[in-house]
């Protein structure tokens, strides 16, 4: 069977930019570097998946179909993309990303998104235990600083830690569809 690549874009949500003083890491060149993927993408007819966090109750952080619930408008879904709803950190975790994957024919994930230290990094390992091989884009996802250490950091130390343990980590100017 031939490889099947799916990008992967991990809660590139609204809220995620537009929280104040919470300010993603390199958030400019990050949305930067996944539009350049996502353009990449769809000139090689790869499927595009959107994961949305979503969270429960009127006024809650990521309120389905809320403002802060929203994919960024710089990288938005188009016809023919592919979403899917979590409602825990790990995309797999009681959703249907795996049937939808399974229906795309994917069993190559490339992966990009927000937040590393929670949802990226849980959904890459998640990637791993559900049989794919993958790909994180290292500088096409971000964190936030925090009381015990600087953004920077963690999308360094998670790529230096998910690295031919989970999947393979490249930058953007290497990915190739």
């Amino acid at each position: 069977m031939a490889d099947q690549t799916a990008l992967i874009v991990i809660d590139v949500q609204n809220v995620m930019f537009e929280t104040p003083g919470m300010i993603p890491y390199n958030g400019s060149q990050v949305l930067i570097n996944i539009k350049r993927l996502i353009e990449e993408a769809r000139k090689a007819d790869i499927p595009i998946v959107y994961i949305q966090h979503t969270t429960e109750g009127i006024g809650s952080e990521f309120e389905q179909d809320s403002r802060n619930w929203q994919i960024h408008p710089a990288i938005a879904p188009q016809n023919g993309d592919t979403t899917s709803l979590k409602y825990t950190y790990d995309a797999f975790c009681n959703t249907e990303l795996n049937a939808k994957l399974k229906k795309l024919g994917a069993n190559k994930l490339v992966f990009c998104g927000l937040q590393t230290e929670v949802c990226v990094d849980t959904t890459v390992r998640s990637a791993k235990a559900h049989g794919y091989e993958s790909i994180l884009v290292g500088d096409a996802h971000s964190s936030y600083d925090n009381d015990v250490i600087r953004a920077q950091d963690i999308v360094a130390h998670h790529n230096n830690v998910l690295n031919r343990r989970f999947c393979t980590v490249m930058p953007t100017s290497d990915m190739k569809f």
